[in-house]
Order: structure tokens, then C-alpha cells, then sequence
């Protein structure tokens, strides 16, 4: 009975609200902001360079780089927010917006079938050959006599997992203004390797690059700006100390500047002041958090190891 009775009395506490979050949700990485610290000249880039599509004319697509955590996705998603609101106010209704994150889709075919779902085609889930996908797409597309801005996001992962078919669908995506009448088509390329153009095939590559944008890594400063502005929306005034701001802007800047890492490193950090019935988020939280997050990530790692290796590291320790 004592330990239904502690479970009980933690959903209770919970429910009676939380004396250190006010919305956790803002610490998540799918979140977008009012504001975008630290990344207004890459917003005011992107911004120019997808603005023509507001008088229906195509604009240039985009090959966007920058290693995990660096704002390439919330900026993209950001600057897209911003052009929906625009049309609303401009009355522009033929601007279409599509995205697919390829590394979830996982298949050039699902890649092709999200897309489809973005102008109102229906695909079943596996079935049909991909040039029939393709047709209804471009099919699709001509009824809706539109702009589409289409996002492909971790592109890489199609042409990891199978380099020939990923460059194949890319050439017939990248194509597919040249079959096009009523309709047109630009892409926004989102990347962490950025080496990925030694393995996209030329005509590809020339193709997705017309722009590029390279997001280079925040550093601990610029960290610090992000997590402050993100603090006074997460948590209660007051309740997360100076110190635990800079202390997980400086472990999130030796991982190559993540802002996902920091911002993890300050929610977890909240949840265990939260757990321990504090009432700040001070530095020892954060160092906690750390040591949570480097032990899930080795459990992690440690599981997706083969049989045997697991084995081997089991008698080394």
C-alpha cells in the first residue's frame, strides 16, 4: 500500500500544478518561438529567397546545412509560419506548403506518398509502383494551381539507406517543374552531414543547391540567449538561477553548440528540482541532468550493439 500510496500522492502534486514549470511544452524541440535568437540573418535569408512565391513565381531551392542543434529546422518551420501569415493578410491563396522529414518516412515511397497527402492525395500506405505515385502527384499538383514549397528534411537519409534510389527520387523530384503547366515546385533541403554532396549525383546536387545556407554551430553565448528567452516562458519567475542557465550553455557548446542538448539539459534539470520538491533550478540540477542524459544515451548505444558485442563488453566489466 506505501507505494501506491507515494504514486498517488505524486499524481496529486502534479495535478495541483507545478511550483517550477509554467509550460513545459516550450522546452521541446518541435516548439517555435515569437522570436528566434541568434539566427536572424539566416531568417532574413530564407525569408528573401522563398518571398517570390507570394506573386506565384518559383523560387529558387535550397540545400541548408548545419550539424544537429543548430536551428535548421525551426528556422525553416519559422519562416514558413511567417509566410502563412502573410498570405492570410496578402488574400494569397495558391502558395502551398509540404513537409516530410525523410529519416521518419524512412522509404522514397512514404518520402512521395507525405508529400501527395500535403495537396489532398491519397496514397495507400504500400502498394502501388512509385511512378504511379509520381503521376498522381504531379496530377495532384496541376489541379491545385499552385507554388508548393516543399521540405525534405534529414535528406541525407534517403541516399544513406540506399544511395541510388535516394538520388533517383531526388532527379525526378528535382525534374518535375519541366512537367509542370499549371504548376511549380521548389524544395528546401535540410541536412546534419554536411557532407552529403559526395554522394548526391551531379545533376541532383546542382539542382537542390541553387541556394544554400550553412548554420554554423552557436556558441555558449549565444546558448545563453536562447535558454533565457526560453526560460522566462517555461518555467515560473525567478525559479531558474543565472548558473544553471550558463552551466547548460557551456556542456550544449562543447557538443558542437546543440540547442537541442541545452535545451534538454534545462528541462530535465527542472523536472529533477521539480521531483525533489526545490524551489529553483540551480547548477547541481543541471550537472544531475547531465549524468541522466550521457547514461541514457550510453543505455542507448549499448542496445543497439549485436548479441556478441554486447556479450564482450559484459565480461570486459
Amino acid at each position: 500500500m506505501g507505494l501506491i500510496a507515494d504514486i498517488k500522492d505524486i499524481f496529486k502534486r502534479f495535478y495541483s500544478g507545478s511550483m517550477i514549470f509554467r509550460d513545459r511544452s516550450v522546452l521541446r524541440h518541435d516548439f517555435i518561438p515569437d522570436k528566434l535568437p541568434c539566427r536572424e540573418k539566416e531568417i532574413e535569408e530564407l525569408a528573401s529567397i522563398l518571398a517570390p512565391a507570394l506573386r506565384g513565381e518559383l523560387p529558387s531551392n535550397v540545400f541548408i546545412y548545419g550539424k544537429p542543434g543548430t536551428g535548421k529546422t525551426v528556422v525553416v518551420r519559422y519562416v514558413l509560419t511567417e509566410l502563412m501569415d502573410a498570405m492570410k493578410e496578402l488574400k494569397v491563396n495558391y502558395v502551398r506548403l509540404g513537409y516530410t522529414n525523410c529519416r521518419r518516412a524512412g522509404t522514397p515511397y512514404r518520402v512521395l506518398s507525405e508529400l501527395c497527402d500535403t495537396i489532398d492525395v491519397k496514397v495507400p500506405f504500400t502498394g502501388l509502383a512509385t511512378d504511379e505515385v509520381f503521376t498522381r502527384f504531379k496530377k495532384g499538383l496541376e489541379r491545385k494551381r499552385c507554388v508548393f514549397i516543399a521540405v525534405l528534411d534529414e535528406i541525407d537519409a534517403l541516399i544513406r539507406k540506399n544511395r541510388d534510389a535516394g538520388n533517383e527520387v531526388l532527379y525526378r523530384l528535382t525534374r518535375i517543374n519541366v512537367d509542370l503547366k499549371k504548376s511549380k515546385v521548389c524544395f528546401i533541403g535540410i541536412t546534419n552531414d554536411v557532407t552529403l554532396n559526395e554522394y548526391l549525383d551531379g545533376p541532383v546536387l546542382s539542382c537542390l543547391s541553387e541556394r544554400e545556407l550553412v548554420f554554423p554551430p552557436y556558441d555558449a553565448t549565444q546558448l545563453s540567449i536562447i535558454l533565457r528567452e526560453r526560460a522566462k516562458l517555461a518555467f515560473r519567475e525567478g525559479v531558474v538561477s543565472e548558473d544553471a542557465i550558463k552551466v547548460c550553455a557551456a556542456l550544449a557548446a562543447r557538443e558542437h553548440g546543440d540547442a537541442r542538448k541545452a535545451l534538454d539539459l534545462l528541462r530535465l534539470a527542472g523536472e529533477i528540482a521539480e521531483r525533489k520538491g526545490d524551489s529553483m533550478v540551480s547548477e547541481e540540477h543541471v550537472l544531475e541532468a547531465q549524468k541522466e542524459l550521457e547514461y541514457g544515451h550510453l543505455f542507448e548505444a549499448i542496445k543497439k550493439l549485436p548479441l556478441h558485442s554486447r556479450l564482450v563488453l559484459l565480461s570486459v566489466y
